[in-house]
């Protein structure tokens, strides 16, 4: 039985743009030069150091140290035999995945945590909620910064949460269930929004934002460029990154108040697999399969919807197998 979701994101960007109810050809906004000082603080960031891949065509997962914008193996592990779906990693270097495969190691059904050198650290098994049409199939995972875990479970069509890995007995929160094709989810790094690619339709996601603990309240679908979030990346103003379906070397910025795409270099063969974001959304880290290399595009200085055409400011090179990925 394979994964729900390996390698699914073959929708043409002709075919999202025919979905005129559930999708809106992001606005393409002309290249402009970011500000000197802008640029400059970009620049002063710290750099890339650590990068995870899920490489959906194995389900192996690859963690690399990068020094001087060159990339090396640290350490690369392949949980429940090749059936990893989703991936994220949080601030202290811990790498998130689901597993749904019977007699499958560490779990069958279950969010598995590993250091960045691959040794398991937690499980967090999958519920079975009341009235679910179906048995736990976990798709997709994603983590804020308060360490709360974020998973969609397709065979439940639910989405649900558990409080950090301190209370790895206690029952997840469930965000929202009876979500038609509910197969990836983000939260955004407050946790105060969470997105859902499931009761939308093709290439749009619903936003759930936190009323009380425990309680979201359901938004209105908006469009982003490929088939789901499996892949992306979203800032606390819920701009969401994906590459863009059919494009070569787009990548989509979508939110419910508009989007636009920028273009990475190697065109036309850049082959755009994932993006992933720093902890304040200021650098976006783009992967680019068909040269192996990941970029790191500064966030212009009016922001990432009105800013114009983000710039280059790192070429990170020497990685293998790029696919999905997530960073500190």
């Amino acid at each position: 039985m394979q994964p729900i979701y390996r390698r699914c994101r073959m929708l043409l960007a002709c075919l999202l743009a025919s979905c005129t109810g559930h999708w809106t050809q992001p606005q393409v906004m002309p290249a402009t030069r970011v500000a000197a000082p802008s640029l400059a603080k970009h620049r002063r960031a710290a750099p890339l150091t650590e990068l995870a891949n899920l490489d959906y065509s194995s389900g192996t997962i690859t963690v690399f140290t990068i020094q001087n914008n060159k990339a090396t193996v640290k350490a690369q592990f392949t949980p429940g035999g090749g059936y990893a779906q989703g991936i994220a990693m949080d601030r202290h270097g811990l790498i998130y995945t689901t597993i749904s495969a019977p007699g499958s190691n560490p779990c069958a059904a279950c969010v598995a945590v590993f250091t960045d050198s691959g040794k398991p650290v937690a499980q967090l098994p999958a519920p079975i909620l009341p009235g679910a049409p179906g048995a736990p199939s976990l798709t997709d995972v994603s983590v804020d910064a308060q360490h709360n875990v974020y998973v969609s479970d397709y065979g439940q069509q639910a989405v649900y949460f558990y409080s950090g890995l301190e209370r790895t007995g206690a029952a997840p929160t469930v965000i929202v269930q009876q979500s038609q094709n509910a197969a990836s989810v983000l939260a955004t790094p407050s946790g105060a929004n969470v997105l859902v690619s499931g009761g939308c339709g093709f290439a749009s996601v619903r936003p759930y934002t936190r009323v009380t603990r425990g309680h979201y309240q359901q938004g209105s679908c908006f469009g982003i460029g490929t088939i789901a979030l499996i892949g992306g990346a979203v800032d606390e103003a819920l701009e969401t990154f994906t590459p863009v379906d059919g494009v070569f070397g787009a990548v989509s910025v979508s939110s419910p108040k508009g989007g636009t795409i920028f273009y990475t270099p190697d065109l036309p063969y850049a082959s755009i697999s994932g993006v992933a974001l720093n902890h304040d959304a200021s650098v976006a880290y783009v992967a680019n399969a068909h040269k192996q290399c990941v970029y790191a595009f500064a966030r212009p200085a009016k922001g990432w919807l009105l800013g114009g055409e983000p710039m280059v400011v790192a070429t990170y090179k020497g990685f293998k197998n790029l696919d999905i990925i997530a960073a500190p």
